[in-house]
């Protein structure tokens, strides 16, 4: 039997809670009619030397990539990250995942956001100033950005 077929899911949950993110990522596009781009992407990172946890994390969700990080120029270990920017991905792979098995932390509120952010994705309403704004509104609340009180 595989490793990864043994790997709980309940593991990638507790990870998540700590080192994972959701998050709506907005950037400028020269081409696009809203002059923005959006996406919707999960992510963990942790130093190089723990890769083979973000391998099995992959494996489990069969999806996602792994990048090398430098941070070199701030005298950090280099790190690494799991990614999943693919929206088919995400809807197919990362949402249904963290619906089965749910967060229970702070993160809850992040991934229930997320959920409503690809609402907006799977109606197509993201190629649209309204729907920029209205990503951008849902941001406000997630990771970093939301007040402690809610």
């Amino acid at each position: 039997m595989a490793v990864y077929k043994i790997f709980s899911p309940w593991y990638l949950v507790g990870f998540t809670e700590g080192e994972g993110c959701f998050a709506i990522i907005i950037t400028k596009h020269k081409t696009k009619k809203t002059k923005k781009d959006a996406c919707l992407c999960f992510e963990i990172e942790l130093r190089a030397d723990d890769r083979p946890i973000l391998e099995l994390i992959q494996k489990r969700l069969n999806c996602g990539r792994i990048v090398m990080l430098n941070y070199q120029r701030y005298g950090w270990k280099p790190h690494v990250k799991f990614v999943v920017k693919k929206q088919q991905d995400i809807f197919s792979k990362v949402i249904p995942f963290f619906k089965q098995y749910s967060l229970k932390g702070k993160k809850a509120k992040d991934f229930e956001l997320f959920c409503q952010a690809a609402q907006i994705f799977r109606k197509k309403e993201h190629l649209s100033e309204e729907g920029i704004n209205r990503l951008l509104k849902i941001r406000e609340f997630m990771n970093n950005r939301r007040p402690i009180s809610g």
